[in-house]
Formats: structure tokens, sequence, C-alpha cells
């Protein structure tokens, strides 16, 4: 007896996995590395439709003591605001720049949705390897071919040719096609990563083919519309290869950034208490030449005593001068701090997108460095205390309603922060010990083990009455940035 395929019942996950990849939800925060020195947090807020709401981002790191750098936080500190979405793609009637900018960009998320999705039911698959999938192969397909149908819908509605485009809009549409190739070869490449965690499953197989024809397939589709196609035996093709990608995907995703204006209330000041000081010297020297001008004229150079209190107080305050300024700034700081922030940000809409540059966002920010003790974590009920770096950034924010961003399909605010630990490395120790290991036969040996530190961070968001929270371990040495742990390991600081 044969089996007729039922058409329907297999259109019916497919269309579903493209639905969830074009309008699956963003998690809150997440927390992950950026690059070999800097840790990266990403928070995503609702945009508002109607009224405005405050929300309040707080990201917590503890450092080892003896290593962290005397800097000021700010200094290491990176962020940015941006735009997240649209979620569909622009359609060719669209003859702007920018409109086609976001279009290729709103694909690009949905390769990662498909990208995550797959990874996901790579995790699912059944043990023993053995077992077979749910839904058969089509279990693993089913992002891949959503992907593929997203590019080819893409392609079709941005890169095809309007009747009315300027030589700008062609050569952006080409662009375009160009970009979705870049971030389907990416997306492709993740995929087959995860396909390879199926080793020995016997799904690996009709997985890795896939991806594998789908790669072959957007290569040839490379070379025939005369875009760089990486070689293997070139490692100038390679770099020219990555080299044009990252151009590619800064040129894309610039147009989502929101202007960013910033202004660091501790410069104001300190401008002020430089001022107040210079001025009370100068009305104390002034003094002292007036008075000494008069017992010129009166008493011919003899000094009263009056005129050397004067003269006294005068040499205090110059010498006083730079410890007055010190302790003002840091008591008006202090209380800046403590009741306001230390700094002002609004976030704008750019003026080629809006001429009146409507502010989307003001926030009150604040970074500070601060040592404290922590129990011991080997006998805490001994009354042993380890001290750690504590560093704190605190955002209190609003986000503003902008119906024209509604209208045209943004339903999200995303911050990126990044925080560069580089300063930690020069200060740790890299030694590597030699551990003694015992082998399967019993015969002691001994293993290179190099010197690994863990540092703890917490991201939240607090907005609605919700909190989302995410809390990693980040493991470090000397050579930079290694991985992320998920969660907090308690481990005293690393001398």
């Amino acid at each position: 007896m044969t089996t007729t395929a039922n058409p329907v019942a297999e259109e019916a996950p497919a269309q579903a996995a493209l639905s969830e990849i074009q309008g699956g939800s963003e998690r809150a925060v997440r927390l992950g590395i950026h690059d070999a020195s800097r840790i990266e947090w990403i928070v995503s807020i609702p945009l508002p439709e109607h009224h405005g709401f405050g929300y309040v981002i707080e990201a917590e790191l503890e450092v080892p003591t003896n290593a962290a750098a005397r800097l000021t936080p700010w200094e290491q500190l990176q962020s940015f605001t941006r735009l997240a979405g649209p979620t569909a793609a622009s359609t060719s009637d669209d003859s702007t720049v920018d409109a086609l900018r976001r279009g290729a960009v709103s694909l690009t998320h949905m390769l990662e949705r498909a990208r995550d999705g797959f990874a996901r039911h790579c995790k699912a698959a059944p043990q023993p390897a053995g077992a077979p999938l749910p839904g058969g192969h089509g279990f693993l397909t089913i992002w891949l071919d959503a992907a593929l149908r997203a590019v080819q819908e893409a392609r079709e509605k941005l890169t095809r040719p309007g009747a009315q485009d300027s030589p700008l809009i062609a050569r952006e549409r080409t662009l375009v096609d160009e970009f979705v190739s870049v971030r389907l070869l990416d997306m492709l490449g993740d995929s087959d990563r995860a396909a390879r965690t199926l080793a020995g499953h016997a799904s690996l197989a009709a997985a890795s083919a896939s991806v594998a024809q789908s790669l072959h397939d957007e290569l040839a589709y490379r070379q025939m519309k005369g875009y760089l196609c990486p070689d293997a035996r070139s490692a100038a093709s390679l770099e020219q290869y990555l080299e044009r990608a990252a151009l590619l995907k800064k040129h894309f995703e610039e147009v989502l950034f929101l202007d960013r204006e910033t202004e660091q209330l501790d410069e104001r000041v300190q401008q002020w208490i430089a001022a107040f000081t210079a001025l009370g010297a100068g009305v104390v020297v002034f003094t002292f030449q007036v008075a000494l001008a008069r017992g010129q004229d009166v008493q011919r150079l003899e000094l009263s005593w009056g005129l050397l209190a004067l003269a006294l107080i005068a040499g205090l305050w110059y010498a006083a001068r730079d410890r007055l300024k010190e302790f003002s700034k840091t008591w008006l700081t202090g209380k800046i701090h403590r009741f306001h922030a230390q700094r002002l940000t609004s976030c704008r809409i750019p003026a080629r997108r809006r001429p009146t540059r409507d502010v989307v966002v003001r926030a009150k920010e604040s970074c500070n460095q601060l040592v404290r003790t922590r129990p011991d974590p080997l006998n805490p009920e001994a009354g042993a205390s380890l001290a750690v770096t504590l560093i704190q950034y605190v955002h209190r924010g609003q986000v503003l309603p902008q119906p024209a961003l509604t209208a045209s399909g943004v339903t999200t605010i995303r911050h990126i922060f990044r925080y560069d630990l580089s300063p930690l490395f020069p200060r740790l120790a890299d030694e590597v010990k030699r551990v003694p290991v015992m082998d399967g036969s019993g015969r002691v040996e001994f293993a290179e083990a190099p010197r690994r530190y863990r540092v703890p961070v917490v991201v939240r968001v607090r907005f609605h009455r919700e909190t989302f929270e995410e809390r990693v371990t980040v493991v470090l040495d000397k050579g930079g940035l290694r991985r992320v742990e998920a969660g907090l390991q308690s481990e005293p600081a690393a001398e």
C-alpha cells in the first residue's frame, strides 16, 4: 500500500514557521560576549502607541579588586539606541533608499529567528540517536525551508526593478540583493554548525544535505550575479569577503539607529566649581592688593595686624584652592548622583527620516565603581570576607509614543550596551600551572591548566510592572574573554 503525501498537511507547518520568523517576539534582555574584550547586553523596550511610560535598566558587574582599573566607568561603557523593525519587508513600490534598507534589515531578523528555531529543534532531537524525529526529517528542514522562502519573497519585493527607478535606487536594490545573500550564507553556516550537534543521529545526514544544497545554490547565485565569492585557497579572497560583509552590515543597519545626544553633568559641575574657586581666589587677592595700596598711602608701608591677617588668609586660600575644589566636586557630584544622575541622554529620530527630529527616549544615567566586601564562599560562617569591585550602571528612561514609527511597523526600541573589560587583562596572572592527573590506566601525569577568572554579570529591566532579568558568568583570562556560562557562580576573586 502506497502512502500519498498530503500537500496541505506539509504546507501547514511550513506556513507556521514562516509566520513565526516574520513576527516572532523578542527577548527583553540578552546578555553575551561581543568580542574578545567587551561584553554586551541588549534591552528591548516596546514602543507605546498612545501614552509614554517609564522603565529602568540596571546592570552590575563584579570584578577582582586587585585587577580593577582606576578609570571612570564611563570610559569603558559604549551605548547605542536603535529601532527594531519593521517586522515585514517593504514592497517594490517603496522607492526610497531608507525604505529598501529597512526592508533588508527586516529580512535579517527573520533569518536570525529561523537560525534560532533550527538550533532549538536540533537540541530537541530525541535520544537515543536511533529514535525517529517527530514529524520526520521535516522537523528540522522546516526552518530552512521557511528561511529560503522568506529570502525568495524579499528578493521579489525589494530587488525587482521599478519603472521609475533612478540610478541611486537601482544601485541600492543591487546592494540589498548582495546583503541578503551574505546574511543567508551566515544563517546557513550557523545551521550547519548546529546540525553537527546531531552527530550519530539518523537525521544528521538529511539536515546536513539540506544545508549543503542551500549553500551550493546560493554560491552559484552569487557567481551568476558577479558578487565576491570567497575562495578557501586564497587568504586575500577570504579577507575581502569578510570586509565586504562588514561594510554591507554597517550600511544597512545604520538606518535604524537613533541620534543620541548626551550631556555629562560631571563636567558641568567641575566647570562651575573651577569657576567658583578661581573667583574666590581672585576676590581675596584683589582685596589684599587694595589694602596694601591703602597701607602704602596712609602708613608709609607700615603693615597693620589686619593687613597681615588678610595676607595670611590670601595665602591659605591660594594654597588650599586645589583641595577645596576637589572636596567641593566630590560633595556636589555625590549629591547630584544621589538625587539626579551623572548623564542626561535624549534619543531622536534622524532628520533624514523625520525633519522635526522628535524625541523617542529621554533617560538619566549613572555609572559608578565601588568596593564592597562579600562573605568568603569557602566558609561564610567563619566571618572571613573578600573585597570585590562592583560596577553599577543605572538607566532610568521614558519612551514616548511616535505614531509615524508605529505606522511604519516599528514596535520596539533596542538599547545596546557594551562594556570594555580590557583594562583588567594586564593585571591578571597569566601563569599556566602543571596539575597532576591520573589517566585511565592509573598512571599519574601532569596537565597544563591555564588560570581563568570569573566575572558575575546581572542585567535587569523593569517596565509595565514586570521585571526581566539575565544572569551570567563571564569567563576570562589574560588573553581576553573566553565564554559565557549561564547563571552566577560564586567564587573568590582571584589573586
